[in-house]
């Protein structure tokens, strides 16, 4: 059985590849790996989506974990993945499962592993999972009937990095779309009994998720802007399936992309928070980013893709704040972990504690440290497929792309063509989706889409037999 842990978690078509059998198989591994480590005795959370059959493969994990004499501990209620990753640390636990796809389709289910410091379980934790799996038959136990909240761990971590009061004590009006995933109306719970006003969209759990990808892409938001200008709110926020991610409109109704939320948070933990430490980016994020690190005299780091890798550094280093291209943001004083739940609150505190209008902190920040526009696209290619294009294309890459000389190539994750202060474009397969991801920022959204399609012809050019595919890429529009 082929099991591979991408980018974050191991992930598959229910009952194709993900199946009951195959769950047992990982957890078995898991099991084996804790019994090597002599870290039996510690109870082991396992939390789960709202996904189809999330809770029985929950339950799946726990029984073969149980049957192996390691004790285990289910929510009573769906969990989003960073409340698992609280948990984990809470409980002292070897560590944590959560029975998740995150941001994929609704035919997809997953399953990632949280370390002991409560973050993504570094690579080489997964490494050892996938070699002992197949290694022994799974041995079958019962999952405890007793279910236990998972919140009482998450608040107290929340508070740790946001003030709740000021929060709610600020006249406000916030719109909240769960995707129907498992953040539902946990940030509305949160900030209940106070001035400002919030109003969750899609709260109530849907296995197909209204019939789209739980993943806060700005072609997924329209129901969200609409109701930020309905309700004349200061901002609308959009969890993912797991609600590890975040994507935000502003008051206008208009998408921020998340290139925009890291700067601007990270100005508001140095500037009105006083808080220090490096700025952490992956492969796919703003130029500003390392802009602001400069001005502010503060480390800067790039990273492959993935969070894992923010993960790690924020073990090694004094990390202030760390973000993906996707929307998945981490920030000290919490854990090594993303959290889109996290990352809204911060910003209500940010429009709490002074300028109101978001799009004027935009405006600011652009006029201090550039203006850029972005973009990436989804091409439906199998893994092989997508790594021969960029293999193709990391071979023979072109000195020029829609009028632009290319600069530099940078090979740290995927192909990545500079254009100094003009901007960047990358190439790179998923490594949780079969499809390549093409990413690119530049001072306007007209240069970002003739790279792009610039991007793209080359790809043609280069890899003739997949070019069919090209022609049909997801977020076009």
């Amino acid at each position: 059985m082929a099991v591979r842990f991408g980018t974050d978690g191991w992930r598959g078509v229910i009952a194709d590849d993900f199946t009951f059998d195959a769950v047992r198989a990982v957890a078995q591994a898991i099991a084996d790996l804790v019994h090597e480590e002599g870290r039996a005795g510690s109870p082991v959370p396992i939390g789960h989506d709202v996904r189809f059959l999330s809770l029985r493969f929950a339950e799946a994990v726990a029984g073969v974990l149980e049957g192996n004499g390691i004790p285990t501990v289910l929510p009573d209620a769906p969990t989003t993945t960073p409340m698992v990753s609280c948990q984990v640390v809470a409980s002292a636990a070897p560590l944590g499962i959560c029975i998740t796809a995150s941001h994929n389709p609704p035919q997809y289910n997953g399953l990632k592993v949280k370390a002991a410091f409560g973050g993504s379980a570094p690579p080489e934790q997964t490494a050892r999972i996938e070699a002992l799996i197949g290694r022994r038959t799974p041995r079958h136990g019962r999952a405890p009937e007793r279910r236990h909240p998972f919140l009482p761990a998450y608040v107290p971590r929340l508070n740790s990095v946001v003030d709740l009061e000021a929060i709610r004590a600020a006249p406000l009006r916030v719109v909240v779309d769960s995707m129907h995933g498992a953040g539902g109306r946990i940030l509305e719970g949160l900030l209940r009994g106070g001035r400002i006003r919030v109003m969750t969209l899609h709260g109530e759990p849907d296995v197909l998720f209204g019939g789209v990808a739980p993943e806060p892409r700005p072609e997924s938001l329209g129901p969200l802007s609409e109701a930020v200008v309905r309700h004349g709110a200061h901002l609308g926020i959009a969890t993912d399936g797991d609600a590890d991610r975040i994507g935000i409109c502003d008051e206008a109704g208009r998408n921020v992309p998340p290139l925009q939320i890291l700067p601007l948070l990270a100005l508001h933990l140095l500037e009105t928070k006083g808080w220090r430490g490096a700025i952490a980016r992956t492969f796919a994020n703003t130029l500003l980013a390392e802009r602001i690190a400069r001005r502010h005299g503060v480390p800067f780091y790039d990273l492959p893709i993935g969070f894992k890798h923010i993960a790690r550094l924020m073990l090694e280093q004094d990390v202030l704040i760390g973000g993906e291209e996707s929307g998945g943001i981490g920030v000290k004083r919490y854990l090594p972990e993303r959290d889109g739940i996290l990352i809204g609150l911060l910003l209500l505190e940010m429009l709490a504690t002074g300028v109101r209008r978001l799009s004027r902190r935009i405006a600011a920040l652009q006029a201090d440290y550039g203006h850029y526009a972005y973009r990436r696209v989804d091409l439906p290619l199998s893994s092989e497929q997508g790594q021969r294009a960029v293999l193709a294309l990391r071979s023979d890459p072109p000195s020029r792309l829609a009028g632009l000389t290319v600069r530099g190539i940078d090979t740290l994750d995927g192909v990545k063509l500079l254009f100094g202060d003009a901007g960047w474009i990358l190439f790179r397969p998923s490594g949780t989706e079969p499809l390549l991801r093409v990413y690119c920022e530049a001072g306007t959204q007209d240069l970002v889409d003739r790279l792009i399609q610039s991007g793209l012809r080359r790809l043609r050019s280069a890899t003739p037999r997949a070019s069919r595919s090209y022609r049909s890429p997801r977020g076009e529009g």
